[in-house]
């Protein structure tokens, strides 16, 4: 079987639909971050609802669902902060948002002897701890043979003796520096995961937020400058 392993894609539509076009999968794993920062949220949570993906909540899901600080990095927590307030509370229906915050934190499956564990951030802490490819190196996994890991928008895996820890990046805002969608695809008879990226029309998805937020000129250019370099 064939697992696609995708998370924060962050209203990024253009960047799903490119991933969903390009990858071949039988099932689906998403590990949190519907909302905040793109132009499209009820679209990324409609493709999600309809393709029954297993899902995980978010820091920034359960914001906008409850009303909480998403307790962003400061370097972009004003543009969560009013992206979430100029977009994702009007475009997406209130019941969506509340559904959004009714996943749960962990997620434990089982793909034949192969069990795997979904969180969004970090175990102990599954919304809001950053978790580095070096950190994640020193986490002690127990229980799993596969830990899934979101957040950090940065792709990595790990694989040493009975540790194995992936994290497929962003889908819809890479922080390392290529623009590209990110994804993994995890292929349980194999045991193997391959990260992966996949070219979308960024400046469509540029242009649809300075329709939205344009006259916030300050915050339209660091969420294009991100989207554009990759997060640099």
């Amino acid at each position: 079987m064939k697992v696609l392993l995708i998370s924060d894609i962050h209203s990024n539509f253009s960047a799903l639909d490119a991933v969903l076009e390009r990858a071949r999968y039988d099932d689906v794993i998403f590990l949190g971050d519907v909302v905040d920062y793109g132009p499209s949220p009820f679209e990324v949570y409609s493709r999600l609802k309809r393709m029954r993906a297993k899902r995980v909540v978010g820091n920034h899901d359960v914001a906008a669902a409850f009303g909480l600080d998403c307790r962003s990095s400061p370097r972009t927590h004003e543009a969560a902060v009013r992206t979430r307030e100029r977009i994702t509370f009007q475009r997406t229906p209130r019941r969506a948002l509340q559904m959004l915050g009714r996943a749960e934190k962990t997620l434990d499956l089982a793909y034949g002897d192969l069990r795997v564990r979904a969180l969004h951030a970090a175990p102990g802490d599954e919304l809001y701890r950053y978790i580095t490819k070096e950190e994640a190196a020193g986490l002690e996994v127990e229980g799993v043979n596969l830990l899934l890991l979101g957040h950090t928008h940065v792709p990595y895996e790990i694989k040493d003796g009975t540790r194995w820890i992936v994290n497929p990046g962003s889908v819809g805002m890479p922080k390392d520096g290529d623009p590209r969608a990110s994804y993994a695809v995890l292929d349980t008879s194999t045991r193997e995961v391959q990260l992966e990226r996949v070219d979308y029309d960024v400046e469509l998805v540029v242009s649809e937020l300075r329709q939205l937020i344009g006259d916030e000129r300050s915050i339209f250019e660091q969420l294009a400058n991100g989207l554009r370099t990759g997060g640099r």
